[in-house]
């Protein structure tokens, strides 16, 4: 695994959920990081002082994992930064990796941590349905377990003779097959795979099936399709955010959490896209190993099933005064802004891309004393907060408060599906200013704009909140 393919949190609740992801252990609900570097810390065998302060566990952690822990960068004071947090996911998806890829590994080592590293793979509850499964990857039909609940040899070596055809070269015993299977779709072998006898077990079989799996590139535990996966993710994102987004309790939320977005004018769409990281990795955590690729170039897409990739965009439909003064809403049908056009072609064309798009109403900083606050939160810790000014020369008032009013899950499938949203118009791609100017300037990739009211038929799943005003 290299930087490339790790994903950094934005946030240290991000950081929390996707570390429980890399354990094996159960959240205990509570939040904060204590509680996740000791999972972490137990789940790589650490003996844990419970007593100790956040900094030295993520000290000892980063000592098993042979990752630097640097004081004023990992930890300040007596507690953990957010970039400290990512070390520490960096280094256990390290090792993760290097497990899932393992032929000798400890004599306590589980299948459970193995499978941390198998993000696609759903395991078998009974042997019968591992079998099945095996069948299947085989194409063969499926195969009845015998008396006692014993698979058949042969079920191994029909999925050998589909996959690894020159395992069958020589004489093997049922369990020396088994360990030749994992050895060859490069899973390690665990004393626990093997009964008494000439059985294999349900760990042993689910060994064997999360390696063949990966090797036949399936994902069982993926949603079946664009639409199912849309729709479990709006509905984990309607429940879970708030109705009214203040603009001074989500900038203060996003400083605590450690977002680094929190200075920001647009501080909605950073804040929306925060929000996603968290939901969703409680949902369904973003894979340390083995998911789909989030990173094109310079573009980082926010958030990562076991099969798809999302980003997460904050549209502002209608804009009205804040406080009201009398004057009707605005509705506006502007396009807004989604990433770099080489990046998303790229990541449609290797395996499509989702937008989790919020249209909202936005409640306009009418007398100045939003942005008044929000310079001297942002100058409090001694930098001062670069302003923003228009292309025409006059500043914009800031959003004060925001409320979502839709939500839209978009999929493009693939190049076909991005080139008939271009010819629909809801897809338009827009030349950048470069960056900089004379020897030190810098050509800018085009980016895409999108209007989500035009592209129906990419929706995969849409919910509309009840109250569409503030209150």
């Amino acid at each position: 695994m290299t930087d490339t393919t790790f994903n950094p949190a934005t946030s240290v609740p991000e950081a929390n959920a996707r570390m429980f992801a890399l354990t094996t252990s159960e959240d205990s609900g509570t939040r904060g990081p204590k509680r996740s570097l000791v999972a972490l810390a137990q789940s790589i065998g650490l003996d844990v002082d419970l007593s100790a302060v956040n900094t030295t566990l993520g000290g000892q952690i980063a000592a098993a994992l042979s990752v630097d822990w640097v004081a004023e960068h990992d930890y300040i004071g007596l507690q953990v930064t957010l970039t400290g947090m990512n070390t520490l996911l960096r280094g256990a998806s390290h090792n993760l990796a290097a497990l899932s890829y393992s032929s000798i590994v400890g004599s306590k080592t589980t299948a459970q941590q193995v499978m941390k590293a198998f993000p696609g793979f759903r395991p078998a509850e009974t042997k019968q349905q591992a079998v099945n499964r095996i069948c299947d990857i085989a194409g063969v039909p499926h195969d009845l377990l015998g008396p006692g609940g014993k698979e058949h040899a042969w079920t191994l070596k029909d999925l050998a003779r589909r996959h690894a055809p020159h395992l069958l070269d020589q004489r093997r015993t049922k369990h020396d097959l088994a360990a030749a299977l994992c050895n060859e779709f490069g899973v390690p072998w665990l004393d626990s795979a093997g009964s008494t006898g000439a059985s294999i077990t349900l760990e042993g079989l689910n060994l064997i099936l999360a390696g063949a799996e990966r090797h036949a590139h399936i994902s069982s535990a993926a949603w079946a399709t664009a639409a199912d996966e849309g729709t479990a993710l709006v509905d984990a994102l309607q429940r879970g955010l708030p109705d009214h987004w203040d603009g001074r309790a989500c900038i203060e939320w996003m400083r605590e959490s450690g977002s680094t977005q929190w200075r920001q004018m647009e501080w909605a769409g950073f804040y929306f896209e925060e929000k996603v990281h968290e939901i969703l990795n409680e949902l369904r955590p973003t894979p340390p190993v083995g998911g789909p690729k989030v990173r094109f170039g310079n573009t980082i897409f926010d958030y990562a099933s076991p099969t798809r990739v999302w980003d997460a965009k904050a549209h502002t439909a209608i804009t009205a005064t804040h406080p009201s003064d009398g004057q009707p809403p605005k509705r506006s049908n502007g396009a807004m802004w989604l990433n770099d056009s080489r990046a998303v072609k790229e990541c449609v064309a290797e395996q499509g891309l989702g937008f989790l798009v919020v249209d909202g109403l936005a409640g306009l900083d009418a007398s100045g004393g939003f942005r008044e606050w929000h310079k001297a939160y942002g100058e409090s810790d001694g930098r001062p907060l670069s302003g923003y000014v228009a292309s025409t020369g006059t500043s914009r008032p800031r959003k004060a408060v925001w409320k979502p009013l839709m939500l839209r899950a978009i999929w493009i499938e693939d190049l076909p599906a991005l080139d008939a949203g271009i010819a629909a118009g809801w897809i338009v791609q827009k030349e950048q200013p470069d960056w900089g100017s004379g020897d030190a300037r810098r050509r800018r990739n085009d980016k895409f704009q999108g209007k989500p009211h035009l592209a129906a038929p990419w929706h995969v799943a849409s919910h509309r909140w009840p109250d569409q005003t503030f209150k």
